[in-house]
């Protein structure tokens, strides 16, 4: 493990470590509306999410190390698949910890990411229009995503259910989507 995560303690670690995984399924397991077929997108959406975010150099080192580390523990997905109720509650207590070591920046780093995972998730199913397969994930909808903020929590492709989950999720990390920028 990335001597990044020393500073946690190692109940902590597991949980900072699966939060990206578990906030994605969170959103997903929130609308099952679309059937296994919308879950079985988003799933794999997910997997594609956490590795192009990892690859992505934009992202903050501790977000960027978190995702890659998240990623190695593939194998404990399964297991990381119970109690996805928890979610707001951990992400709550990850947030008040990491609070207390970064700084304003690097910790809104951690959210935005956390919440563009679930965004990204809850759009899956009903994102596969050309412009996205086109340029690829983080090109095409992140784009309609974080472009011209037509991808707020009351996006039209956001299901009602997938949106009241986002809000309880930005509400456990006090995270603004109006503030982004």
């Amino acid at each position: 493990m990335d001597p990044i995560f020393s500073n946690f303690k190692s109940e902590d670690q597991e949980i900072l470590i699966s939060l990206p995984y578990r906030v994605g399924l969170y959103v997903s397991f929130a609308d099952t509306s679309g059937g296994f077929e919308a879950q079985e997108a988003e799933l794999q959406t997910l997997s594609n999410i956490l590795r192009e975010f990892a690859e992505d150099f934009c992202k903050s080192e501790f977000s960027q190390k978190l995702l890659m580390e998240s990623l190695r523990a593939r194998a404990m997905w399964p297991a990381w698949s119970s109690g996805i109720e928890r979610v707001p509650e951990q992400a709550q207590y990850i947030t008040a910890i990491l609070e207390t070591q970064f700084d304003n920046r690097s910790l809104r780093a951690f959210k935005e990411v956390m919440v563009e995972i679930a965004m990204s998730v809850a759009m899956a199913f009903r994102e596969e229009s050309d412009d996205v397969r086109s340029s690829g994930l983080l090109g095409g909808l992140f784009g309609k995503l974080f472009g011209g903020g037509s991808a707020a929590i009351g996006h039209n492709n956001i299901s009602k259910s997938e949106r009241a989950a986002l809000n309880r999720l930005c509400k456990a990390m006090n995270y603004d989507m109006k503030a982004r920028g």
